[in-house]
């Protein structure tokens, strides 16, 4: 990658719906050299796809919970069980592997804490596998993710 392709990729990252035209000027390239390496990046997969971002409290969204899971045993079977099964649940915003105390961090999101307490009862306490499991909450959003950073 070149300094070209990190312009386009923070500008993409910033906001995905800018035109080609937009892309190319900001990069100082031609519109055509610009839908070329953007088409060069999506194949080598630096670009994974596109996404609108959505404020969740426009959603009715209003608490973010942050579970960590255990599970009773760290045999591939049974991470490969619990993992199919987090799939299978859009309740679970994000699933993360982690090294540490906790083997899974989820982010769930809900309305209340009643509705946080039936996808804990419906969701989260169906998942295979689990012999410990603890919520936080987050009581407000300091910094939004805006990307990755691609220079340096």
């Amino acid at each position: 990658m070149d300094r070209n392709d990190v312009l386009i990729l923070e500008a993409l990252q910033k906001d995905s719906s800018r035109s080609i035209a937009d892309l190319a000027e900001l990069a100082g390239v031609s519109a055509s050299a610009c839908h070329r390496r953007i088409k060069a990046l999506e194949a080598s997969g630096v670009i994974t796809g596109y996404a609108a971002q959505i404020d969740p409290h426009a959603l009715g969204l209003k608490l973010q919970a942050f579970v960590e899971i255990t599970l009773t045993s760290q045999s591939r079977e049974a991470m490969e069980r619990f993992e199919r099964a987090v799939a299978d649940f859009d309740e679970i915003l994000d699933c993360h592997l982690m090294a540490g105390q906790a083997d899974y961090l989820l982010r769930v999101a809900a309305k209340d804490l009643e509705q946080y307490d039936h996808i804990h009862r419906d969701c989260l306490a169906a998942l295979p596998g689990v012999s410990a499991m603890r919520s936080a909450f987050a009581i407000r959003r300091i910094k939004r993710w805006r990307g990755y950073p691609v220079a340096g």
